[in-house]
């Protein structure tokens, strides 16, 4: 059965929960132009009332870096950077991201350097698969929580190689999870949260130093 969990839907709602966040921290922050030399740029954000404080956003051809509370990511695309989040921002919209889009273009390993382990989703994908196999398999709600679950249960659901190993173990009478399709990461908080300082500082620059037509 296909389970009804969307790890699509999950990161609309992470997306969107950051962004309100990132507005409500972003009241009093400012952009500092430190460099503006075509497409060598230095950009300077302070954010007083974030927990993210302070960054620094760099470009030169090919690149934007990004570096501060938050982490450092270098992104890598197109000559000019500014150019390629400002056509990635959803039109007449400000600080839209597609951190799918974007994560791919980090360096060096795209999206696997920005994404953890989705211990709750695995989670809920073995409650709810095991839910979905009770009838053919009775007692077999009781036996993962025991199995997987309770205090004296040996699985490590805690890290992703010890999620799918207990899962490749676990055999209740003749049931196996079947964990294709499982999506077992998820992109990083802060991650999101950079995306959204990269959308806003693009905006705030194009403010300042309106985009040539």
């Amino acid at each position: 059965m296909t389970s009804t969990i969307d790890p699509g839907a999950e990161l609309k709602a992470r997306i969107a929960e950051i962004k309100e966040r990132f507005a409500a921290e972003s009241g009093d922050a400012t952009v500092t132009v430190r460099r503006d030399d075509g497409l060598y740029r230095h950009l300077e954000v302070n954010m007083p009332k974030s927990s993210a404080y302070w960054c620094e956003l760099m470009t030169w051809p090919g690149a934007l870096a990004i570096t501060g509370h938050t982490g450092t990511h270098v992104f890598r695309r197109d000559d000019d950077m500014l150019a390629f989040f400002r056509m990635c921002m959803s039109t007449g919209i400000s600080w839209e991201v597609d951190a799918r889009y974007w994560a791919e273009k980090v360096q060096p390993h795209g999206e696997r350097d920005v994404q953890s382990y989705a211990k709750n989703r695995v989670r809920a994908y073995i409650k709810q698969a095991a839910q979905e196999a009770e009838a053919d398999h009775p007692g077999l709600v009781d036996e993962v929580e025991e199995e997987l679950f309770s205090r004296y249960s040996s699985a490590d659901l805690e890290t992703e190689a010890g999620a799918k190993a207990a899962l490749a173990r676990f055999e209740f009478d003749g049931f196996r999870f079947d964990t294709a399709g499982w999506e077992f990461t998820e992109y990083d908080y802060w991650f999101i949260y950079t995306c959204q300082v990269i959308a806003w500082t693009v905006a705030q620059y194009d403010a300042r130093v309106p985009v040539a037509a």
